[in-house]
């Protein structure tokens, strides 16, 4: 106890069972000012430190700032080399998608620092079929309106995995998709954007099932087949005998876009009642014809590629056409979801 007052007023010869209350009061007023002024001291250094935080957060807004600003000549022509095929646009269109890396590299800051062929364009060393599909995009969002947004780039299915890196190099995946996403298991998106279990997506009034003709699970039970595991034993079908059949699929509160899907039959009747081929149809767009050889030993199709029409939009109703009868245990579907805008 006595160390504790060795800076004050008791130090000089006084011990702490010898002190009396006035010089133990000046002690402690001693020790309290003391801190005080420590206290002080880290304060102070503690605004200092903040004041150049600040500084530096503004300098670095201002550097951002000025990477991505867009030049004022956007209407200029920009003159590409693109992976060795030539390519020309308008600076405003390659600077649309504001904040991008994108926009960045053409904002008019850098060009002195962009590679160039022997002819003066800028060089892109990336693949020119999938950044053509790109730029066609951002053309076509500059006059796009909210009765006709523009469609999403059509890619096949062997290089979307490219696509998809050069959208994510370029800083393009907000600009592209929004809320939209990336490519995935579209029943798993809306049960993630719902926060519902992904086998109660009509339940939740999310999705409607509807069959032509019913039989096997009761209609409460349909959704199911959507499930992460879908069924076991039992199967989405039809009434057996029942020609043709459909299953349509409405999605109540988001739009969809299926990119492709994967089927599996039910084993004990895949033999007498599983069609082999099937037209697949999204929205008002033309149906695509499907196929695949079900047997005992090939219950599942494994993913199947959807082709598309071209347009590549997003809809709330897709329907599968059976020209004979159909048992399913389970349907997954892939492709990209969005939350359907409320008026």
């Amino acid at each position: 106890a006595n160390a504790a007052f060795a800076a004050g007023p008791l130090a000089v010869g006084v011990g702490l069972e010898e002190a009396t209350y006035e010089e133990l009061a000046e002690a402690i007023k001693a020790r309290l000012e003391k801190d005080r002024f420590k206290s002080t001291q880290q304060m102070e250094e503690v605004e200092v430190a903040e004041k150049s935080l600040r500084e530096k957060q503004r300098l670095l807004e201002e550097m951002e700032h000025r990477i991505l600003s867009i030049s004022a000549q956007t209407d200029e022509v920009v003159e590409l080399n693109v992976g060795g095929q030539l390519m020309s646009t308008s600076r405003a269109v390659l600077c649309s998608a504001e904040g991008s890396l994108l926009a960045g590299m053409f904002s008019g800051n850098f060009d002195s620092g962009h590679r160039r062929d022997k002819d003066g364009r800028i060089f892109l060393d990336v693949d020119p079929p999938l950044f053509s599909k790109l730029l066609s995009h951002l053309r076509l969002r500059r006059i796009a309106s909210p009765e006709c947004p523009a469609p999403l780039p059509l890619v096949p299915e062997e290089v979307k995995p490219e696509y998809e890196m050069l959208i994510r190099y370029f800083g393009l995946e907000s600009f592209m998709y929004g809320d939209i996403g990336p490519s995935g298991n579209i029943m798993a998106r809306i049960a993630e954007l719902g926060g519902v279990c992904q086998s109660k997506l009509q339940s939740k009034e999310l999705i409607r099932v509807v069959l032509s003709t019913t039989g096997g699970v009761p209609g409460a039970n349909h959704e199911e087949v959507f499930g992460q595991t879908g069924f076991h034993e039992r199967s989405l079908e039809n009434s057996y005998g029942a020609q043709p059949n459909t299953i349509t699929a409405k999605f109540l509160k988001h739009r969809v876009r299926v990119e492709g899907m994967e089927l599996r039959a039910k084993q004990a009747d895949v033999q007498s009642h599983m069609s082999n081929s099937w037209t697949f149809r999204q929205g008002s767009e033309a149906p695509v014809h499907m196929s695949y050889p079900f047997s005992r030993y090939e219950l599942s199709t494994g993913r199947l590629p959807v082709s598309g029409s071209g347009v590549n939009t997003f809809v709330d109703e897709i329907v599968w056409s059976f020209p004979k009868d159909f048992c399913l245990e389970h349907i997954v579907l892939f492709g990209r979801v969005m939350t359907k805008r409320v008026p």
